[in-house]
């Protein structure tokens, strides 16, 4: 077997992975771009190689046709929308991912920018290093209401960190969950009305693709935070940036449409831009490289492994 490790970095917290890849004896190569690949750079890596451990980067119905011997898409992550499942099915190409391995660092990282936007942290550090002194007030988790949009894995553990703050919880989702309490369920027009701030965390597919736009972004409060650690795709970021200007207090953006992110907002003082980095803790990525090679040789060698994609991975 040929094993491809697209996914950069890999191994550097922990390494469990690499010595199981050695362990199996098959012909391991690693992509040595030190960078997300670029879907041509995917393509040409491909040729007679019968699994990927992969990240981000594209899995189209073109790079896909190009893999004549390939037969298992193992993900480092939770998101899907780079994979073309479809394409995959019909070539009988296995899928899988690691969707329990980020959701704790995604919710801290969301925690952080609430805090980080709420206080002005970004503000005054500019400010200091400016020569500027600037004492500036800002607002307590308690005293606003805090609106999760997608209350999935993620959504369900930024909700319990937000507990201890004594946070007004309003959730939005495709269906009221049972065993998550402390909030108030609304829909989607509520939650944009009402909320103070907004937290977006759902999966990025064909009906949630620019979710949220201007119809959404012009529903909430002047004054108001946004936040994004899910995919790009699922906001309008033009649209998000016009009411930043004269709508919205602030921002704070892990994901982008295309990534990396150099647009308009790059200049914009009120919006913290952050690379991609949500799941980057050590102990999450240890466990989602750790759970992709696994799946990768149960696949490989026959067995189902609990997180397999299948069609409804993708509604």
């Amino acid at each position: 077997m040929n094993i491809l490790v697209v996914t950069y970095p890999f191994g550097r917290c922990g390494d469990k992975p690499v010595k199981l890849l050695k362990e199996t004896g098959w012909n391991i190569k690693y992509s040595l771009m030190g960078r997300r690949l670029r879907e041509n750079e995917v393509r040409d890596m491909l040729g007679g190689v019968d699994a990927v451990i992969a990240g981000t980067e594209s899995y189209n119905r073109e790079t896909i046709n190009f893999a004549k011997d390939l037969k298992v898409i193992s993900r480092v992550g939770i998101g899907l929308d780079n994979v073309d499942f479809f394409v995959c099915k019909e070539k009988g190409i296995k899928i899988a991912y690691t969707p329990e391995a980020p959701s704790d660092a995604v919710a801290d990282l969301t925690i952080a920018q609430i805090l980080n936007l709420l206080r002005y942290i970004h503000v005054s550090n500019k400010s200091i290093r400016a020569g500027e002194w600037k004492r500036i007030t800002g607002l307590s988790i308690k005293q606003i209401k805090i609106g999760i949009l997608g209350v999935g894995r993620i959504g369900k553990r930024v909700i319990d960190r937000l507990k201890p703050f004594g946070a007004n919880i309003l959730a939005c989702d495709i269906k009221s969950i049972d065993n998550v309490d402390g909030v108030t369920w609304v829909d989607k027009d509520t939650l944009f009305k009402e909320s103070d701030l907004i937290s977006v965390h759902i999966p990025m597919n064909k009906k949630n693709s620019q979710f949220v736009s201007m119809n959404e972004f012009s529903m909430m409060k002047e004054g108001s935070y946004f936040i994004n650690t899910s995919r790009g795709g699922v906001i309008n970021e033009r649209d998000l940036k016009t009411c930043l200007f004269n709508h919205l207090a602030g921002a704070a953006l892990d994901v982008f449409e295309k990534e990396p992110y150099t647009g308009e907002m790059t200049k914009m003082d009120n919006v913290i831009l952050t690379a991609h980095l949500a799941s980057s803790d050590r102990r999450s990525r240890y466990l989602m490289e750790l759970g992709a090679v696994e799946n990768c040789i149960k696949l490989l060698n026959g067995e189902i492994p609990k997180d397999i994609v299948t069609e409804r991975s993708y509604e």
